[in-house]
């Protein structure tokens, strides 16, 4: 009989087991004996004269394989038993015991995922902080998931924040140094700034870039510009002044109004004489300018 110990807390609990041992004392007389019946009908033929004795002898094998088959069914089981009900009772006890365990285990990491949130929140809370004195944004910081382990260093966490900052500062630095850049350029090219600065801080857009797509837009401008003031001017050249109608010479069609306008200073009075869209053409260049310009009424 052997015995082994299982230990649960400071109790031990024994379990004693017996090797199975089968008698099996005229095992070997049997074998010789269906060795010898093998051998003998190994070369056994059958035929109508010996039909009756092969029917006999199969009979007798198969009543003898029967025997065996059913003493070895009924002592395995038998053996068996045993087994089973300890492998029942075995099954019975782990399973309960896993069942323990796993609502122990959930706990735990229930525990354990509420403190790594913790921890996460008050990591991000100092992420946030730490940008906020340093004038930067936040949302730019590449946060790595080791800061939030258990085991994870806060001298190695403040190491690797302060290098992301110090990165920013310096991009908010040099962003500022571009900003000023593109205002000077779209002062000089006279263009609006705010849609040439927006490009610059969308992050994607070199200084470099900008610059030559602001000279480049400033030059189709000027261009398309050049174009329509040509054509104005060869529009304007097609007019004729008939009783104060603009007619286009070429079609005969009356395309505008010429109208008259008197301008006095201190070298004169001079009297100007253009097309209606000529007078609104001027009185925009007049307002941009920033030229005072206001009715008056002859004295009576």
């Amino acid at each position: 009989m052997k015995e082994q110990m299982i230990t649960l807390g400071d109790q031990n609990y024994g379990i004693a087991f017996t090797t199975a041992k089968i008698d099996f004392p005229e095992y070997n007389d049997l074998k010789s004996n269906v060795d010898r019946l093998s051998e003998e009908y190994s070369q056994f033929k059958v035929t109508p004269e010996n039909m009756k004795e092969a029917k006999l002898t199969r009979a007798n094998l198969n009543r003898l394989k029967k025997a065996l088959n059913d003493r070895k069914i009924s002592i395995v089981k038998a053996v068996d038993k045993p087994v089973n009900n300890f492998k029942s009772q075995i099954k019975g006890l782990t399973e309960e015991i896993d069942k323990t365990s796993s609502n122990i285990g959930a706990q735990i990491k229930d525990y354990e995922d509420h403190a790594k949130k913790m921890r996460e929140q008050l990591i991000m809370s100092d992420v946030a902080k730490r940008c906020q004195a340093a004038g930067v944004d936040a949302n730019k910081i590449e946060i790595n998931p080791k800061w939030f382990n258990k085991t994870a260093s806060y001298a190695v966490f403040e190491k690797e924040i302060q290098t992301q900052i110090d990165v920013l500062l310096r991009e908010k630095d040099e962003l500022a140094e571009n900003v000023k850049v593109v205002t000077a350029r779209a002062k000089e090219l006279g263009l609006p700034q705010q849609h040439w600065v927006q490009l610059l801080m969308m992050g994607n857009n070199k200084l470099s870039d900008v610059l030559g797509q602001m000279s480049s837009y400033a030059e189709d401008i000027k261009a398309e510009a050049e174009r329509n003031e040509k054509a104005k001017k060869e529009q304007q050249e097609k007019l004729v002044n008939q009783n104060g109608k603009a007619i286009d010479k070429t079609t005969g069609e009356i395309v505008d109004s010429f109208q008259e306008a008197f301008l006095i200073t201190d070298k004169g009075k001079f009297k100007l004489t253009a097309t209606s869209h000529q007078f609104k053409q001027l009185s925009r260049f007049i307002r941009t300018a920033g030229i005072k310009c206001e009715q008056v009424r002859d004295a009576q």
